[in-house]
Formats: structure tokens, sequence, C-alpha cells
């Protein structure tokens, strides 16, 4: 990798949320959480009101020499229609200090300080401040973890076993118990994105195959979720049968009906979940002689995430690390179709109306223009299903990883997206308002919260 390209490191989290009326707003929408990660660690915590964001009294909060690194919330935020739910904890994953997760191992960047890895717990106080931190599965090398819809669970994965580590989660406490196999169950290698599916069914695992011993041959590991919250082994799937794969992050549409995965060779793979969890490809239009084409980004991208809109998910966005972009798609997958599909940036249709393509590429947008690469972490790429109908507009949370801030894009476009509809044009970013300090220093990880 180029390491001009590093000089600036950020992390994105997409929080669009759909406005569904002109309801006022008498409080926040929800709050925002940041992992700054430079050792020995902090957390940050911000009301959200109509997409901006207010520092909550007491940012940063101390978490006792832990570094915490990629972070969720228990219980998610959870995709509309669901209630807000009220989080109670949130989680973070602490990569050791030889290893140093994603930052370390792909983008060639070291992380300071000297810490035990493990996962951190901190509670989530009434006024959403955070209570003091508590360390769990001390000494593993966690980086991405996930927790499933109903708060129950957690699952993390350790980058040095390259396993997936299974967790319970005591709904008064929030304290971990590990569950099934002492070591886990074996993922693929260089897993770098963890997701669980909205109806809470099966856990997705990026195996990159990029870093420790390169082959390029990357694969999704695909388990379903017990009703104990063990793992039971669906499969590994290459990602549109293109053996040279590089799967680095994933995310699900709202329905669960579809995964979408960005690939380090400049493609996005769409891939429909079957109700057992088998994975199939929904090729984009064929380049011969590969019948199961992925969706080409401009050459250079390196998306390194990948994130659905959650107004029902209409859009798809990547984070570009090569150019310092994020991507728009159109999600041609749903029915009926989001968009005007006559338009010229539409979703391609046949005869009958039937969408040619799962995802339609739109534009990119460079984000902040000087901001630099956008590099987001897999735990807040996993936070993007959160929802509130209150909310009005899109919004996109963006931190930079150099200057210890955040950044609030707006997402315009021509009309107003409605939970089952979308504009004609995926619009483009515009910065609302100025940066917004973390208080601390190397934000990583986000999550969204009720």
């Amino acid at each position: 990798m180029n390491k001009a390209v590093l000089l600036f490191l950020s992390c994105l989290l997409l929080v669009s949320v759909s406005g569904c009326g002109s309801s006022a707003v008498t409080g926040p929408n929800g709050f925002l959480y940041s992992a700054n990660s430079f050792r020995p660690g902090s957390m940050a915590a911000f009301s959200v009101t109509t997409g901006a964001l207010v520092q909550i009294a007491g940012t940063p909060f101390v978490t006792a020499g832990s570094a915490p690194y990629t972070i969720a919330a228990s219980p998610p935020a959870l995709p509309s229609p669901a209630p807000a739910v009220t989080t109670k904890f949130l989680y973070a994953g602490i990569p050791a200090t030889s290893k140093g997760g994603v930052i370390t191992r792909l983008l060639g960047r070291t992380l300071s300080g000297s810490v035990t890895g493990g996962i951190m717990l901190m509670p989530v106080n009434s006024d959403h401040t955070l209570a003091t931190s508590q360390m769990f599965a001390s000494g593993g090398d966690y980086d991405p973890i996930a927790v499933a819809p109903s708060g129950n669970f957690l699952y993390a994965i350790d980058l040095t076993a390259n396993h997936l580590a299974a967790f319970s989660i005591d709904s008064s406490k929030g304290s971990l118990t590990a569950i099934g196999p002492p070591a886990g169950v074996a993922v693929g290698p260089d897993p770098f994105n963890v997701v669980v599916d909205p109806q809470g069914k099966f856990v997705f695992v990026a195996n990159c195959d990029c870093v420790t011993n390169p082959q390029n041959h990357g694969s999704v590991s695909v388990f379903s979720i017990n009703n104990d919250g063990t793992l039971t082994a669906v499969g590994t799937f290459v990602p549109g049968g293109t053996v040279t794969a590089q799967p680095i992050a994933l995310a699900v549409s709202p329905n669960s009906q579809f995964l979408f995965i960005a690939g380090l060779d400049d493609n996005v793979y769409v891939e429909s979940i079957a109700a057992g969890g088998t994975l199939t490809g929904v090729s984009c239009p064929p380049i011969p002689p590969n019948p199961n084409s992925p969706c080409a980004l401009p050459p250079g991208s390196m998306p390194v995430s990948i994130a659905v809109s959650i107004d029902g998910g209409n859009t798809v966005y990547t984070g570009n690390a090569g150019t310092g972009t994020v991507s728009f798609f159109l999600n041609c997958t749903q029915t009926p179709l989001p968009i005007v599909a006559t338009t010229s940036v539409g979703c391609p249709t046949d005869g009958n109306g039937n969408a040619l393509t799962p995802v339609a590429f739109q534009n990119n947008n460079p984000v902040g223009g000087t901001v630099g690469v956008v590099v987001p972490d897999p735990s807040s790429i996993a936070a993007s299903t959160t929802v509130t109908a209150i909310n009005p507009g899109h919004f996109l949370y963006v931190t930079d990883y150099d200057h210890g801030t955040i950044l609030v894009f707006a997402v315009t476009s021509s009309t107003t997206c409605t939970m089952t509809s979308c504009p004609t044009t995926a619009g483009t970013l515009t910065q609302s308002g100025s940066m917004v300090n973390t208080g601390g220093q190397n934000p990583f990880g986000l999550a969204f919260s009720f």
C-alpha cells in the first residue's frame, strides 16, 4: 500500500436517518459515541439533534488505561420500523499492542503505548454519560466486534488466532460470559469485519486474506446463531465467485436479504442471503468472460468500508482509502425499486421493469477536501442500521483520525426520502457546521444509540 495515501486517516459512520414528516424536534434524536484509540485512550459522547453533535458533559470519559478501538452498543439501535431501544452498554474491541488491529495490519500505522488486548465494557448512565470501564477476555487480540439485535450476545474476532468468539451479555450488568468452544470458531485469514444481520439469525465474517500471508483468495464465513447464542457454521463463500476477491467490510440490508461486500480489489460484491444463510452472488452487468461480475469502483478506490442507508436501504456507500472519497450507489435490490428507473442515473431495468443490476454507481464525493483518506472502522459501519423516525435528513459522520475531530456531512438531494422511496439521485455531501472535537486523539470506533 502507498504510505503517502495514509498521511490522513479517518473513520466513517453512516447514520443515515429518514425524514418521514415535519414533526418538530424537541430534544436529541440520538447519541453518538467515539473511541479515541490513542493509548491510554478515552471515549467521547455526543447528543445528536438534526445531525448536529454536542459534547455530553464529562467528555472524554477515561477508560482506565485501556485503548478502545472498535465499538458496538447493546442493545444496538435497530432499523425502522422497530421502536427505539435505550442503549445500556458500550463495548470496545482492544487489539494487542504488537498487532494493532486494522490500523497496523492493513494500513501500516503503529499504535502508540502499551495495553493488554481484550473487550472493554462501559455502562451507559441514564444521562448518557459513561460509567467506569471494565475488562473482559483479557489478553485476546480483539478488533472487530458486533452485538446481536437482541442485545443478548456479542461476537468478537481474535486477529491473532483467526477465531470468532461468542459471549452472552448479562442484561442487568453488561458482563460477558464466553459461550461455545473455548477458543471460538475458526474463520479465514485476516478476518477484518464481523456483522450480524438485523434479524439476528446470522453472523458474517469478511476474511480478507490480504496481509499476514496474503494469497488474495478472500472469503466470507457464515454462521447461524443458535437460541443460546452459540454458532453453527453454514459455510464459507467466495464473493461473486471471484477467487481474487479481498473482502474487507460488510453491510446487510435492513430486510436481511442481501449482503454488500467492499473488496480491496476496487469492487463491490452483492450476495443474496438464503433462508438458511447460504450466499449466492448477484451480478452487475456481465463483463465477459465472468458471468458473475462484481460492481466496479473507479480504479485505485481501495474501498475499506461499506454501509447501507437505513431509510429502507435505498443507498449504499463505500469509504475509499485510495482516493479519499465516499462512493454512492443506488440499491437496486429492492422491490419496488426506490428510484425512478427511467432516469439516466436510476436503476437500469429491462422491459418488464426488473432491475438489471443490484447496485448502480452514481458518483464519488471527496470528504471535506483536505480531510484526507476515509478509513471507516468495521464496528461503526455495522452500527449504520440505526434509525429514528423523528430525525429529519440524512447525515454522514467522519472522524479525522489524525486530528481528533468528527465532521458532519448532510446528504443532500432533490427530494426527501421516506421509508419506502428515495430521490432520483443519490445526492451529494455538504459539510454541516464545524469540526467537533472528540476530546482525545486518534478516534477510530463510532456507535450510534438512543
